[in-house]
């Protein structure tokens, strides 16, 4: 079953079909603990989550080889939809988990993940200079031009970020911040028959400004449905029906601010796995696996203005 940071293995037994989660050896039990505990606060509240399955001793983490393990139920779900009448669903259940999230987690007992996919413009310039200084220092181990790219690619989302930073400091580090999913797409989402059924995946749930889940959930809608060299073509209104479905969903509305702020999130959401790349054991093959997402994301910075206008919603006087 993959995983992105965590190895799924489907395990399909007699007494029927369960997944076998093993964790990345920074995941902690106090963490894994804590997600545990929201999990089933979510689950007594209606939220479709799949609770761990106790062992025979009657624990629900395991330890194999200093990592954790843990076994899910297996959610039978179809394939992920291509269908966008099926799409506001998801973001109408984004509206009710911040909700409830905000009301039942205290942000101060948030227990923070040790690896996130999440980081401010700031945090990403540093990593990222970091990723291009050992780019830099790799030459001798690389083709000219692999570094070269490597190196240009870096440039480029400096600057990105760069412009960035007169709106964070202003703005943006002053959006809302809510206890926040942080892995909210397509694939923990799971749907059967048109209907959710299924809330997954909550290693990187922490507080952060609440527009970046939509952001992160819509950036992955286009990037997997639309053909990404052409991101001008894409159907951008079509958000406004997401957005729209949320805000049916929450007793806090999104600002106007935190929709003005949706292209820009949505633009870093790439430009993290550059600042991710100096952390990894090849920099120069990290950079240039998102050569694409890369072009990606500067054609939606050039845009940011027009996705601004498609986003819009109407608003009451």
């Amino acid at each position: 079953m993959g995983g992105t940071y965590n190895l799924n293995a489907l395990l399909d037994t007699e007494s029927g079909q369960y997944v076998l989660r093993i964790h990345r050896p920074w995941v902690t039990m106090r963490r894994l603990s804590f997600e545990h505990q929201t999990k089933r606060l979510l689950a007594e509240a209606g939220f479709p989550v799949a609770l761990p399955i106790p062992a025979l001793s009657g624990a629900d983490i395991l330890s194999h080889e200093q990592r954790l393990v843990e076994i899910e139920p297996f959610i039978a779900h179809d394939a992920p939809t291509k269908r966008w009448e099926y799409l506001p669903a998801m973001f109408t259940l984004l509206g009710d988990l911040h909700a409830f999230l905000e009301k039942h987690l205290v942000p101060a007992n948030i227990v923070q993940p040790a690896v996130d996919n999440y980081a401010t413009p700031v945090q990403m310039m540093e990593w990222i200079e970091r990723t291009a200084s050992l780019i830099e220092n790799s030459r001798s181990a690389y083709k000219i031009g692999e570094v070269q790219q490597a190196s240009e690619i870096c440039h480029v989302v400096l600057q990105m970020l760069s412009q960035q930073l007169s709106w964070w400091y202003d703005e943006g580090q002053y959006l809302p911040r809510r206890p926040t999913h942080g892995d909210y797409r397509m694939g923990n989402v799971l749907f059967r028959g048109g209907s959710v059924a299924g809330l997954l995946d909550f290693d990187f749930l922490d507080t952060r400004e609440r527009i970046f889940d939509l952001a992160y959930a819509i950036y992955w809608i286009f990037w997997l449905q639309e053909d990404v060299r052409y991101p001008e073509l894409a159907p951008w209104p079509r958000v406004r029906t997401l957005l729209e479905a949320y805000n049916q969903a929450t007793d806090r509305p999104l600002l106007r601010e935190e929709i003005q702020a949706l292209p820009l999130e949505m633009i870093r959401i790439p430009l993290y796995w550059i600042a991710e790349a100096g952390f990894l054991p090849d920099p120069v093959q990290a950079v240039l696996q998102q050569t694409d997402a890369i072009a990606y994301a500067l054609r939606l910075f050039q845009q940011q203005q027009a996705l601004s206008k498609a986003f819009a919603l109407d608003w009451k006087a």
